[in-house]
């Protein structure tokens, strides 16, 4: 039976946040319209400059903060997603979701991080669709979307790079407590809508929806195996290291 360990989600505070700005700042509109109106404002010159130029910057800061409200629940989104998939994961597995890492200047977050009798992964997960390439090597990927009358193309931050920097960051509170341990990474595509052209290296394990993961996961097996004793010394040394953070 897995045991699941849940760190606190930063991001659920981050949403809330910016839904409740983004009702203030969709009522706020309305509500000065309604006043110029009624108070007849209009006929006081500065004061209704002053309310025109407050009702565009909260329209402005609205589109802001939606789009940011958008990007965080779509990765919410993927994670929940992830969880769903790896719950049914056999074996006794010991998986930590949302586990904050920190090791000397080094500071990161792990969508999900699996301890098994295999070996330790940790897995970053991504909520995109469109078509998305790149290289292991490159600073930046490319991710294009498609809609009806226009094609948008964005930048994301590669994240082969990002989960080499939180497997560092792991291995080294690992070894500080006098631990060597072999860790890979897995980076999840959640939205089975995504097309993939990536240039990768053979150690750069990418799955494209639930059952891929799942498959790989299942199947994986770097040559080692733990015992349950060092499986729960590892979960314990996280454990307590995040305690700190």
């Amino acid at each position: 039976m897995n045991k699941v360990i849940r760190c606190k989600n930063t991001n659920n505070a981050r949403l809330a946040a910016l839904l409740v700005v983004q009702v203030f700042l969709g009522i706020s509109p309305v509500l000065m319209l309604i006043s110029f109106v009624w108070f007849r404002l209009y006929e006081m010159k500065l004061i209704a400059i002053i309310i025109i130029i407050l009702i565009f910057l909260c329209n402005v800061a609205y589109a802001f903060l939606a789009r940011r409200f958008n990007i965080l629940y779509s990765g919410a989104r993927g994670e929940r997603q992830l969880y769903k998939t790896v719950r049914h994961l056999s074996g006794n597995n010991i998986i930590f979701c949302n586990l904050p890492i920190r090791y000397k200047r080094g500071r990161s977050e792990t969508d999900m991080l699996i301890i098994s009798h295999r070996g330790v992964i940790i897995i970053e997960v991504k909520n995109h669709s469109g078509n998305i390439q790149g290289s292991w090597k490159s600073e930046k990927w490319q991710q294009r979307k498609f809609y009806r009358d226009k094609t948008v193309d964005i930048e994301m931050d590669n994240p082969i790079k990002q989960m080499r920097r939180q497997r560092d960051i792991v291995k080294s509170i690992l070894n500080a407590a006098g631990e060597d341990v072999w860790i890979d990474t897995v980076l999840y595509f959640s939205n089975t809508n995504a097309k993939l052209s990536l240039n990768l290296r053979q150690t750069d394990y990418v799955c494209l929806g639930s059952r891929e993961l799942m498959h790989f996961l299942e199947n994986y097996d770097n040559g080692e195996t733990l015992t349950k004793g060092q499986m729960e010394k590892y979960a314990r040394i996280l454990n307590d290291a995040r305690s700190h953070i």
